[in-house]
């Protein structure tokens, strides 16, 4: 919790704080762009040489060719036909794929997927080879989260889906309702609509009420000691 907080009030700066009468964007935020310090596992933000300002991110990853000059003039181009711009699989909004364009909710998306990471200990993205066909099933986190918060049961099922969805490394012992609405709000960040999707502000305001929640929680109860610290999968 105390990392999400972090990272939350790190990006609402981003994109409102900066004090230059400019709509920033990070364009990267992803977990290998977090940097963590113990032991008080705060979080900051790395990889600040790819902000730019909102709606101008043009970086070479993955191209989308255009018809003409007047759609390429929308990137920021000239009228070459192509623009190319960079992403990290996983991370990327659908609008972004489609597009090219980074926006601050492209940015929302990724914060969204990191969240869920963090919750589950999962990667953003994996693929394993089935050994009797020889093809690959992709896993993401985001759908393996919609599968245990939303996929449905009573209210006993769907929480042991939860509990079974969320990092083994916790023990089990974390309070669950925090945990919940903390998925939920990931969901909300990796909404397929970006008009849906809230505004980090509010996302850094929520995640704060949170944050305090599994605090006292943590006072009354109590919290595992002998757990390690890390992005890497479970």
């Amino acid at each position: 919790m105390q990392i999400a907080t972090d990272i939350a009030h790190g990006l609402d700066y981003i994109h409102h704080s900066t004090g230059l009468g400019q709509s920033f964007i990070h364009n990267h935020i992803k977990s290998s762009s977090i940097i963590i310090t113990e032991p008080s596992l705060s979080a900051k933000i790395c990889h600040f040489g790819t902000a730019e300002l909102c709606g101008e991110s043009t970086e070479n990853l993955t191209e989308i060719t255009h018809s003409n000059s007047k759609s390429s003039s929308a990137f920021k181009r000239s009228d070459s036909g192509t623009t190319k711009f960079e992403g990290t699989r996983g991370y990327m909004a659908p609008e972004f794929q489609s597009t090219g364009v980074a926006t601050q909710k492209t940015d929302v998306f990724a914060f969204g997927v990191v969240i869920l990471e963090l919750l589950s200990g999962r990667e953003a993205l994996k693929y394993q080879i089935d050994q009797e066909t020889g093809a690959y099933t992709r896993f993401s986190v985001v759908d393996t989260a919609r599968d245990a918060i939303d996929g449905g049961g009573e209210e006993p099922e769907r929480r042991g889906k939860l509990r079974w969805w969320i990092d083994r490394r916790l023990k089990d012992s974390f309070p669950v309702e925090v945990a919940e609405k903390m998925a939920r709000l990931g969901l909300e960040c990796v909404h397929e609509d970006p008009n849906v999707r809230p505004d980090m502000g509010r996302v850094a305001g929520t995640i704060s009420k949170l944050y305090l929640e599994s605090k006292n929680w943590a006072e009354r109860i109590g919290i595992p000691t002998d757990f390690s610290v890390s992005f890497a999968p479970r």
